[in-house]
């Protein structure tokens, strides 16, 4: 264990502030380390909490409307400030009983460092996760053809925020190798200060995006942010003298967690063994999902923008009018996307846009447009004619007519790219 003086007793103030987030702690990070594992990183926590989170909504919160949203894309439901509700009240409640079994206690120093351990490699683990996913750029993919021909004022702020992280592949190698590092050096006793330095520093940036372009995870950043100021705190009168008072400081004291020699191999080996396995799979998990953006990129042949010319039903020419929720008024064939299956977007006359999936073939001409339970399917065949293709095919029982025509996609934001040297601003 480490520590640089004999150990000192605790006062009434600072054991009850460990015990509430000692409970704390360990609730919100559960189930982890088990969750690095696969057998366990589909536990799903929110059929385990549902019944307490939608009971203390209604009972104890008394909100005025039931919890019916589960943790999804958001982790800023109403369902996860319940749960962030119920885990102060378990660690308050945790902490008086714990105070009254155990009144004689005069410190927690050895408790207090697994719970430094604890929450080290669950960060560390976190933020070599989100790196990775930058480094290999498939967290922000680049920017979908619906997105390039969207304007400023139709996109949310969060939609702003992915089309400028999306659109630079530079950017998120910094950014996630900046994560990626800070979560490496945490791994280790004699580096840990300097990752938590740098894990404070990405997370501040991260909260104030989430802040600032509304992203939904709000709630997560921020315990991740806290987390990384906690990791200082057996630190904090060092640091204090190091870079505020200008005081001489005694360097840490490092000792090894085993004194026994065999004890001390099973550690390192372990641990080495932990590290490798969390760098190997995020590394081989985000290069599969490359893989497979760039391999479904086969189908570049249709990336773009349509803009439809005539739209025919049954013999019948639907007119380009406002409001129309049938016509077809643009149809975009976007970067694909492993997530949601070859992506495209059709655009209706009422500016209404559903995302379908897309199966063509090139050889036999043909092409499926499905929605994503498969209850909806468009059967084309379709002639190119230049940058105009023509589709007959059905929709159930409809015959259907559609001609579009490929329109220009070189939009600064593609075409642009890096200069060194500009004599003026292009700020269009």
């Amino acid at each position: 264990m480490e520590s640089t003086t004999q150990p000192m007793p605790w006062s009434s103030g600072k054991k009850i502030t460990f015990r509430f987030l000692f409970i704390y702690f360990l609730l919100y990070t559960f189930p982890f380390p088990l969750e690095v594992f696969s057998f366990a990183a589909d536990f799903n926590l929110s059929t385990l909490w549902s019944p307490l989170v939608i009971w203390s909504g209604k009972n104890i919160l008394k909100l005025d409307y039931e919890i019916t949203v589960l943790p999804n894309g958001s982790g800023d439901t109403t369902w996860n400030y319940v749960q962030v509700f119920i885990f102060s009240s378990l660690s308050a409640l945790g902490t008086l009983l714990w105070s009254l079994a155990d009144q004689k206690r005069v410190q927690f120093d050895r408790l207090f460092f697994w719970l430094i351990v604890l929450l080290r490699y669950y960060l560390a683990v976190t933020l070599i996760h989100y790196g990775f996913a930058k480094i290999i750029k498939t967290q922000f993919p680049f920017p979908y053809m619906d997105r390039l021909f969207q304007t400023y004022g139709e996109s949310s702020p969060m939609g702003l925020l992915w089309t400028f992280m999306g659109y630079s592949t530079a950017y998120n190698f910094f950014t996630g190798t900046c994560e990626a590092v800070a979560g490496f050096l945490l791994f280790f006793k004699h580096t840990k200060i300097l990752g938590a330095f740098l894990s404070i520093a990405v997370m501040s940036n991260i909260v104030m995006l989430n802040f600032s372009y509304d992203v939904p995870v709000k709630l997560f950043s921020l315990h991740l942010l806290f987390m990384s100021f906690f990791l200082l705190v057996p630190d904090w009168q060092r640091l204090l003298n190091f870079f505020i008072l200008n005081k001489t400081t005694a360097s840490e004291s490092i000792e090894s967690v085993f004194q026994e020699n065999k004890r001390r191999l099973v550690h390192g080996v372990g641990k080495a063994a932990f590290i490798i396995f969390v760098l190997a799979t995020d590394v081989l998990y985000g290069l599969k999902n490359h893989r497979q953006l760039e391999g479904r990129s086969g189908n570049s042949a249709f990336n773009g923008i349509y803009e439809v010319e005539t739209h025919v039903i049954n013999q019948d020419t639907i007119p380009p009018l406002l409001n129309d929720t049938k016509r077809w008024k643009r149809l975009f064939v976007n970067w694909n996307d492993f997530l949601r299956n070859d992506l495209i977007s059709i655009e209706y006359m009422d500016n209404a846009k559903i995302y379908w999936r897309f199966s063509p073939d090139t050889l036999k001409h043909t092409m499926r447009i499905m929605s994503y339970d498969s209850g909806t399917v468009y059967s084309f065949h379709y002639q190119k004619e230049g940058n105009t293709y023509f589709l007959r095919g059905t929709l159930y029982s409809d015959s259907i007519r559609i001609t579009m025509k490929k329109v220009s996609n070189d939009f600064p934001l593609i075409s642009r790219g890096f200069h060194w040297i500009n004599e003026y601003p292009f700020n269009h």
